[in-house]
């Protein structure tokens, strides 16, 4: 009978052969997840619980149960205490098979309860992250039992090879749980990442005052077309047009019924924003460095592009300039030190001044009757007079405002059902009115006619990947995979000698079934290369790859590589290459660096206190 203790040493004498058999368990049990993942994200899968991916799950991690179980029954019948009847490290895996058998039963629950989830719901539903954790738990047994038997000059793959397997068991587990933010586990980043066409093109519309005979008037092939400004005498329509990705536009003028149209500027900027002089015999308009940050220009021109003049010009933002009724000054948005706010000036330059009460407003526009109406920062369309003292809310929740002829109706956009539309609000009896009604389309921009009819622009929603929100997910799913490549690999390598191929397995492991799951099967060789090159680099640096210098530059090297060979294959894959910018495509591969160098930084802090250097 063997006396109880805490001490590892009183649980039954480890033997590789068992780190080796649940080292392998756990890498079918992974591949069970992985089967199971894929039926879901390929449409297997029905609202039953029952389903034979299902069984093969709950069958892989029998098989775990079942090994550990029976060691721990035979050695409790040899007289180990309950305890103690697992070799050491192993009740953490035994744990995790309990949990995960538990976890079964609430996941049938949840799916009674809750039907069957698909695409990121899968992946965070409570009863799919219970059993992710009972899988960590699981996996973690051959590394702990490894770790405490062998020290940190131990080398070769007899011997930390169940280690190997479990670490690449554990990173698939986590890129698994994090597809939905991983470059290859996620079919939507080579949306992100791939080339698209631009969103659908802007068009000229116009409609009466009270939402009737909506008509379009013009698009241009592969063009943009955005901000309609009518001229006084309601002949004459002024707009932006930008030719596909290029981000330099151009100021058209054409007929108010869409003929006729040309373009007046060449400055190969982005030319926009144009409004109409009183007289109709000048366009102001904002001129931004296409494509990039500069100095912006607030000029003016004729409608036929003769006299040009640059009436401000400097690197704070200027937008929407508007004239006042007698053309003597014009009003713009801008920044007065950290805070938006309306500017004025001579309509034939000068020094401009501020209207105190429009502090966080844009969009101005400026009456016949010589109101300026402005969208406050939280929502609200104001109004107030030329000397901005004071104002007043008019319109609850809008934006882009324009002031009828008569001064008795305002026109602003506000959003509808999912779409930006075009409002009209009648001042004195409160009526508002959808006018665009347009399904599917963004409206921008009114102006009025005379008449008193609205033309605006309205453009299709742009493709979600090429937004601020898609760029930003794709970087987020860079340094996601980074922190789990980085610490997964920098574990290994701090702790023990990996074998040459080590890394090469992990990695190669890791992409194969994130590639099950997206489809992605040509990343595989990105991942496979970057342990392949990161072996070769462990082998030549040899004890330096796992201190200092040598372990920070496999911990920034490993990521970086990483997503730049997935950058090329993408590359050369894709339909259309890339379609990044170029500050995207240099830049992503060193984010990724850094958030590896980081975690190289937990494991070996750059800055030692005293004690330590002392070796105290």
């Amino acid at each position: 009978m063997r006396a109880s203790a805490s001490a590892p040493s009183d649980s039954p004498a480890p033997s590789l052969p068992f780190d080796w058999i649940m080292s392998v368990l756990a890498l079918v049990l992974m591949a069970g997840v992985i089967q199971d993942g894929w039926a879901h994200g390929h449409g297997l899968v029905d609202q039953s619980f029952l389903t034979p991916w299902h069984a093969i799950l709950y069958g892989t991690m029998a098989l775990n149960g079942i090994v550990l179980g029976t060691i721990a029954i035979r050695n409790i019948m040899r007289g180990y205490p309950a305890r103690y009847a697992l070799p050491f490290g192993y009740w953490t895996s035994l744990t995790g098979v309990i949990l995960f058998a538990l976890g079964g039963a609430f996941d049938l629950w949840w799916h009674t309860r809750y039907g069957i989830e698909s695409d990121i719901n899968a992946l965070i539903s409570p009863s799919h992250v219970w059993l992710a954790l009972a899988g960590a738990l699981v996996f973690s047994g051959p590394l702990i039992s490894i770790t405490a038997r062998y020290g940190s000059r131990s080398a070769g793959w007899r011997i930390t090879g169940p280690a190997i397997l479990s670490a690449a068991a554990l990173l698939t587990l986590i890129g698994f749980f994090t597809q939905y933010a991983q470059p290859i586990g996620d079919n939507e980043m080579s949306l992100v990442i791939g080339r698209h066409e631009p969103q659908t093109g802007g068009a000229l519309y116009a409609v009466r005052g009270d939402g009737t005979r909506e008509t379009r008037l013009l698009t241009i092939a592969g063009s943009d077309i955005w901000g309609a400004s009518v001229s006084p005498d309601g002949k004459r329509i002024a707009f932006r047009v930008g030719a596909g990705k290029d981000p330099a536009s151009d100021i058209h003028v054409a007929n108010v019924d869409g003929t006729q149209e040309r373009r007046i500027t060449h400055s190969g900027r982005h030319d926009t924003q144009p409004a109409w002089s009183p007289d109709g015999k000048r366009l102001a308009f904002i001129s931004i460095p296409a494509g990039t940050s500069g100095d912006y220009l607030l000029q003016t021109i004729g409608p036929d592009g003769s006299r040009l003049k640059t009436l401000v010009s400097g690197v704070t933002e200027m937008q929407l300039p508007v004239w006042s009724p007698d053309g003597n000054s014009i009003a713009y948005q801008t920044r007065n030190g950290l805070r938006q706010q309306i500017a004025v000036i001579s309509s034939g330059g000068g020094p401009a001044t501020w209207l105190p009460a429009t502090g966080g407003a844009a969009d101005p526009a400026w009456s016949s009757t010589n109101a300026i109406a402005f969208a406050t920062a939280d929502g609200m369309i104001a109004v107030t007079d030329p000397r901005g003292l004071s104002a007043r809310n008019v319109v609850r929740n809008g934006a882009m405002p324009a002031w009828s002829v008569d001064g008795k109706r305002i026109a602003y956009i506000r959003e509808a059902g999912g779409d930006t539309q075009v409002f009209v609000t009648d001042l004195g009896s409160g009526q508002t009115v959808n006018v665009s009604q347009l399904a599917g389309l963004d409206a921008s921009h009114p102006s009025w006619t005379p008449r008193g009819d609205l033309v605006f622009t309205a453009t299709g929603r742009p493709v979600a990947a090429t937004t601020f929100l898609g760029l930003a997910y794709s970087e987020d799913a860079n340094i996601i995979e980074a922190i789990a490549v980085a610490g997964i690999a920098l574990m290994l390598i701090r702790r023990w000698r990996v074998p040459f191929g080590a890394l090469t397995f992990v990695f190669g492991i890791f992409a194969i079934a994130m590639a099950f799951q997206s489809d992605l099967y040509y990343e595989i060789f990105a991942a496979v290369l970057t342990g392949l090159l990161a072996d070769v680099a462990i082998a030549i640096l040899g004890e330096r790859a796992r201190g200092g210098l040598g372990f920070y530059a496999l911990g920034f090297g490993m990521p970086a590589v990483l997503f730049m060979l997935y950058l090329v294959v993408a590359q050369l894959t894709l339909p259309g290459g890339l379609g990044w910018p170029p500050n995207l495509v240099a830049g992503s591969p060193f984010i990724a660096g850094f958030a590896g160098l980081l975690i190289a930084f937990c494991f070996a802090p750059p800055l030692r206190s005293p004690e330590v250097e002392a070796g105290t």
